[in-house]
């Protein structure tokens, strides 16, 4: 089975690794953790733009509360 992970503003979501990724120009990958500040800020962001009406987004903010 094949784990599509979630985007948000350009970011790949790995919520197990806990981390936002982001591949720019000349493949440099970007990480930005949770638990830093900006990371801490593009976390609530996306959990505040999940719709508890799509099993996608629920899933997602269940995985995301069992990791914190």
């Amino acid at each position: 089975m094949v784990n599509i992970l979630p985007m948000f503003k350009g970011y790949t979501i790995d919520i197990r690794l806990k981390q936002f990724r982001k591949v720019g120009p000349e493949l440099k990958i970007d990480f930005i953790d949770f638990d830093s500040p900006e990371g801490d800020i593009l976390l609530a962001e996306f959990v505040g733009s999940l719709k508890a009406k799509k099993e996608s987004d629920r899933k997602n903010l269940i995985e995301i509360i069992n990791q914190l």
